[in-house]
């Protein structure tokens, strides 16, 4: 039996504004979609730059992925975004509670960053002449925007084993996050923040660039990471214990 997750009821507001999150990353995808069939042939790249492009673009995916997960993770609050901090905390403690959410949640989380980022640059590389290179970089924001829709999805299939043959075969070749992989940070926190392919964990993880990002956001803004970590992990435990949804919630509120 699946277990309630303790965020189960959004408001009317919050549905409207991921429903907003959704439909903005939506018309990226599309817009991105329209420019590749349109200047396909004007962009005249060959299968091999078409590959490489999307590979890159598969990266590019991953590393954003990230780059969500670790801001959320490290210096946001439920003061600063409500309920999508708080499933997200929720994962953490209560790993069996990721199935229990909608598609309109998980997709909200990677959408509204996506929309935010790879609309505006997707609007800059679209005003420059159709060349290979404007037709391969449109097609990195495309692959890395429509992976963001589904981020959470690919995330989700990291916490059990895969029961089709065919999605076992595709983490096995780290096409997909293995999971073996990902729950490398549920027993660190701080590190594997890439939840699409994973590709990207070893360059920054071993690039220390997490850390690094941290120290010079310290350094600028006297902000500590994860300040509150040691309050939420015991609060959402405490609250696992009591299976008392209303009174975590209005402790999440009263926070």
């Amino acid at each position: 039996m699946q277990p309630t997750p303790f965020f189960k009821q959004a408001t009317p507001r919050e549905i409207r504004v991921m429903r907003l999150c959704v439909a903005a990353n939506m018309l990226v995808i599309a817009c991105c979609a329209v420019y590749l069939v349109r200047h396909f042939v004007a962009a005249d790249m060959g299968w091999r730059s078409l590959l490489a492009a999307l590979l890159a673009g598969y990266f590019v995916a991953d590393f954003s992925s990230g780059v969500v997960h670790w801001v959320i993770d490290t210096w946001l609050d439920e003061r600063a975004l409500g309920r999508g901090i708080a499933i997200t905390r929720e994962h953490h403690t209560h790993p069996e509670h990721v199935d229990g959410y909608g598609f309109l949640e998980y997709a909200s989380l990677g959408s509204a960053p996506s929309a935010l980022f790879f609309g505006p640059v997707f609007a800059v590389t679209a005003c420059f002449p159709v060349s290979a290179t404007t037709y391969a970089l449109v097609m990195m924001w495309f692959v890395s925007s429509l992976c963001l829709l589904f981020g959470m999805t690919f995330h989700n299939l990291a916490h059990r084993p895969a029961r089709s043959a065919i999605m076992r075969l595709a983490q096995r070749l780290h096409l997909v996050c293995p999971v073996a992989h990902h729950w490398g940070h549920h027993h660190d926190t701080t590190v594997h923040y890439c939840v699409v392919n994973g590709w990207a964990n070893y360059p920054c993880d071993g690039l220390n660039v997490w850390r690094s990002l941290e120290r010079a956001i310290t350094a600028v803004t006297g902000r500590v990471p994860r300040a509150d970590e040691a309050e939420w992990l015991r609060r959402l435990t405490d609250a696992g214990a009591r299976r008392s949804t209303p009174q975590l919630m209005v402790a999440v509120a009263d926070d």
